[in-house]
């Protein structure tokens, strides 16, 4: 009887599945398949299949997460909130260090950055947190404070890495969850002034010279075309060679030249916008739109905790989407954050799917 039971329960969780986000998801992926192609092909086959395996890891991670109850991270949130420090902090301990940065844990047979996860593991923590003890009572410099003591931790442990890209991802998932909670003016005027105040604080005693050399180089790439100002000018001169329709498959010069660095990884939609031109960006955009509103139709018929996920995760999916465009078409400084479910990486690609199936999860639990 029990056995009998506990299958017409999973069979109608299978039955609950929406797995449109899966589908829009997997279209993604198949452009950054041939991309990362085009992008590495001068180098050999290996980034290919190996993004290949990422893949099937991604959605075997998806259906994982899909069937765990989303309700279980709020009863674990202080648990999760202690694992997402120590991963944070095992990386200055233990962890690799690559290009000025340690960000890198290597575990044998993979190497993981945890900045990655902890952007989804504070939006499960954080969540419960507004769900439990401000849900629509989010008043004053007092809950500012309460709420910002959950925050900086993280934020100070991603910084010192240096990580500026994911450190920033925390303060935007702050505000939006912050912001969708529910929240009069007057708090939202003391956040913007506080905000504001602590922007050149950031800059002068936060920020490594690189990263403060980052900042200019967007402000006047041109002041240093061959050196910090390269990168970006080369993917503005890719995407801006594409034209309406593009080159061609296989047929961009940037990458195969050599002349775009990170051509598979941070740039890899300069590579994609060279060879598709704006109506490849455009159908792109719109599968990255499609996305992240079937992401927010599932959060909006959640109760509160699920509607802070959901709205946790398509805001790090907006994030990475909108800075990492921006950087490629050098509206933005270069920060590093990939674009998700087209840069190549194994941790982006496991990070995405976990999200993936946790919004699902909500869809299948949700009462």
């Amino acid at each position: 009887m029990g056995k009998n039971h506990d299958l017409v329960v999973t069979m109608k969780r299978i039955k609950k599945m929406k797995n449109m986000i899966l589908y829009i998801a997997l279209c993604i992926v198949a452009i950054s398949l041939l991309t990362v192609y085009s992008a590495t092909i001068h180098k050999g086959t290996s980034f290919f299949y190996k993004e290949i395996m990422w893949i099937g890891l991604g959605i075997v991670t998806y259906f994982i997460f899909s069937f765990i109850d989303y309700r279980i991270y709020g009863k674990y949130y202080k648990v999760i909130y202690l694992v997402n420090t120590i991963l944070l902090v095992s990386v200055f301990i233990v962890g690799d260090k690559r290009l000025g940065a340690q960000r890198w844990l290597d575990l044998g047979f993979i190497t993981i950055q945890p900045s990655e996860f902890s952007k989804l593991l504070i939006v499960l923590t954080f969540s419960e947190v507004l769900a439990t003890k401000f849900n629509n009572k989010f008043i004053g410099l007092k809950n500012i404070i309460a709420t910002a003591l959950h925050i900086i931790p993280i934020f100070l442990l991603i910084a010192a890495q240096p990580d500026l890209g994911t450190s920033l991802v925390i303060i935007f998932l702050y505000l939006v969850l912050v912001f969708m909670n529910g929240i009069d003016w007057k708090t939202i005027i003391l956040m913007a002034i506080t905000g504001i105040t602590m922007v050149p604080i950031g800059y002068f005693f936060l920020l490594k010279d690189y990263q403060k050399e980052r900042v200019l180089t967007f402000l006047n790439p041109e002041a240093d075309l061959l050196g910090s100002g390269w990168n970006v000018t080369q993917s503005m001169i890719a995407v801006g060679s594409g034209g309406v329709f593009g080159k061609g498959f296989l047929q961009g010069t940037q990458s195969k030249l050599r002349f775009l660095p990170e051509s598979h990884t941070d740039f890899i939609a300069a590579v994609f916008l060279e060879e598709r031109g704006l109506i490849g960006g455009c159908v792109l955009l719109a599968l990255y739109s499609l996305l992240l509103w079937r992401i927010f139709r599932i959060g909006d018929k959640s109760e509160n905790h699920g509607k802070f996920i959901a709205y946790g995760i398509s805001s790090i999916f907006f994030f990475h989407i909108v800075v990492n465009i921006g950087m490629v078409t050098g509206v933005m400084p270069v920060t590093g954050l990939p674009l998700l479910l087209m840069s190549y990486g194994g941790t982006s690609f496991l990070f995405a799917f976990a999200m993936l199936g946790i919004v699902q999860s909500i869809n299948v639990y949700k009462e």
